[in-house]
C-alpha cells in the first residue's frame, strides 16, 4: 500500500490495528504513525517487552520478513532458534530464508567460477609456475618452432596429445572463433 493510500485509508475509518514497538523501536507502523499525528488521528502503540513477543506478533501480522530481520538483527541466525522466536515451523522459516535469497543464473555461476581465472592476464602461465625451467624451455622451443606465442605452442601440444592417445577424439584442431577472455586484437 502507498503513503496516499494509507493516508485515505487512515482519513476514512482511523486506525484500526496498533503500532508494536520493541525495544524503544517501532516494528509496525513506521508508516502509520508520522500520517496519524499529521491527520490528528489516535493511533494506540503497544509494547513488546520481549524478542519472541515482537518477532511472533511481526510473524502473525503478516510481516514474515521483518520478523526474522528483526531476530537477526539480535543475534539469532539458526532455522530452528528464528522458528522458535517466531512461533513458527523451522520449515516456513527454511523457505522464507530460501525466498530470500538472490537467484543465481547458469550464466552468473559460470561466471563467478572463472573470476579468478580471468583477472590474471597470463592464465597459462600460473599452471606452470612450479616449474620454472619447463616454462623457459618451453619458451625457447616456442620461439625456435616460429610460434608466435607460448600459449599457442601449448595449446597445440595438447590437441596432438589428445588426437593421439583419447580414443574418440577429434582428428583435428577445432578453430577457435573467439578467446574464452573476449576477442583479441593483434598489434600491426
Amino acid at each position: 500500500m502507498q503513503d496516499r493510500d494509507l493516508r485515505t485509508s487512515l482519513e476514512a475509518v482511523g486506525a484500526l490495528q496498533p503500532a508494536y514497538e520493541y525495544s524503544g523501536e517501532l516494528v509496525d507502523g513506521r508508516r502509520r504513525r508520522p500520517i496519524c499525528a499529521e491527520l490528528g488521528i489516535r493511533l494506540d502503540v503497544r509494547v513488546c517487552e520481549t524478542l519472541q513477543e515482537a518477532c511472533s506478533t511481526l510473524w502473525a501480522l503478516q510481516h514474515q520478513t521483518r520478523a526474522v530481520e528483526l531476530a537477526k538483527r539480535e543475534g539469532f541466525t539458526g532455522v530452528l532458534e528464528l522458528a522458535q522466536l517466531c512461533g513458527t515451523t523451522p520449515s516456513a522459516v527454511a523457505q522464507l530464508l530460501k525466498a530470500a535469497q538472490p537467484k543465481k543464473s547458469h550464466k552468473r555461476k559460470i561466471k563467478e567460477e572463472t573470476s579468478q581465472l580471468r583477472a590474471s592476464p597470463r592464465m597459462l602461465r600460473r599452471l606452470v609456475t612450479l616449474e620454472p625451467e619447463l616454462y623457459a624451455l618451453a619458451k625457447a622451443a616456442a620461439h625456435e618452432l616460429g610460434h608466435d606465442s607460448f600459449p599457442r605452442l601449448v595449446r597445440d601440444a595438447l590437441w596432438k596429445e589428445v588426437r593421439d592417445n583419447v580414443p574418440g577424439a577429434p582428428t583435428h584442431q577445432p578453430r577457435r572463433v573467439q578467446s574464452p577472455n573476449g576477442a583479441r586484437r593483434k598489434a600491426g
